[in-house]
């Protein structure tokens, strides 16, 4: 699984957090914010209590400074170490929260959770077992971003250990997702050869977006790939030129008929117009990635297939 930021899924468990619900309102650029949430003005007090505010993830920098986050400040206190719920978001899509401890240790691998022992997660009543993921924050060692990217999620209980603490901490906490800020249905297709698509839906939130497609036929060939054609995966460029690629699908079993949505982080503000560029990845006959000149996963673009989609 991917977790919001390709380069934060190094560090994983299974774990998840969040929190409260409050009342929506809409900020000067379109976007959904809680009546009683706070921009961050001091930085010395946002280290102080906001995760997100000090995670190398822009994203969620963004979100937490536009007020967009909501704030629970849950805590729970067990053998004198206390874990805290700082921040959260929800957007039907994925969900963040930051969690925060004090008094208690952290490992060689810069972890205050125990991860010897099963974390439980919990959604709707139900336990969960996929999709869920912590990581740590370079930046403070006490921080950690925890992440849920399946399912639709109203309940949610989280059952965590710390370091040197035996009992668990647990949260019980309700959950409500923020607006949209974009919903797009174009119906517009593309052809190559055999392949087609068709982008049935686009959404965006200001946490992720999410592209829904429907296509059919084989995917050409990527260029220089001495393996089989791989699943044709979509970039989106807004009109100044910011590129988002999907964090999910990548490795999927291809198909060559169906629908499916790709994820993606979310643009700083609502674009005017979103292009949508296919790809493939370049392999070599055992499956292994090419690399570019920069040292990232050589792409092969489809210029024929690139639609552009103007946002009204």
């Amino acid at each position: 699984m991917y977790t919001i930021s390709f380069n934060t899924m190094k560090k994983m468990i299974a774990v998840t957090a969040v929190t409260a619900t409050l009342g929506m309102a809409v900020a000067g650029g379109g976007f959904a914010v809680p009546v009683s949430a706070a921009a961050v003005t001091d930085n010395k007090d946002a280290k102080a209590g906001s995760v997100f505010a000090i995670s190398d993830n822009t994203t969620l920098k963004a979100v937490f400074q536009k007020g967009l986050a909501s704030t629970p400040k849950q805590a729970v206190t067990n053998d004198g170490v206390t874990l805290t719920l700082t921040d959260l978001i929800y957007d039907g899509n994925e969900l963040v929260a930051g969690i925060r401890q004090e008094g208690g240790s952290v490992d060689k691998n810069g972890s205050f959770l125990d991860n010897s022992k099963n974390v439980d997660v919990s959604a709707n009543g139900k336990q969960m077992f996929y999709d869920t993921s912590v990581s740590t924050v370079p930046e403070d060692n006490n921080a950690a971003l925890i992440q849920l990217t399946k399912g639709i999620i109203i309940k949610l209980t989280l059952k965590a250990y710390a370091n040197g603490v035996k009992d668990p901490f647990i949260f019980n906490v309700q959950v409500k997702k923020i607006k949209s800020l974009l919903s797009l249905k174009p119906g517009t297709s593309k052809k190559n050869g055999k392949f087609s698509y068709t982008v049935t839906s686009f959404q965006m939130t200001p946490l992720t977006m999410s592209l829904q497609v429907s296509f059919k036929g084989e995917v050409p060939a990527a260029a220089k790939s001495k393996a089989k054609p791989g699943r044709m995966l979509y970039d989106l460029v807004d009109e100044k030129g910011n590129v988002f690629s999907p964090w999910s699908k990548v490795f999927e079993k291809v198909k060559t008929s169906g629908t499916e949505e790709q994820n993606y982080s979310s643009f700083s503000t609502v674009p005017k117009s979103i292009t949508v560029k296919p790809f493939t990845y370049s392999t070599d006959a055992g499956g292994k990635m090419f690399k570019d000149s920069q040292g990232k996963w050589a792409k092969t673009y489809y210029k024929d297939l690139e639609m552009k989609i103007a946002v009204k």
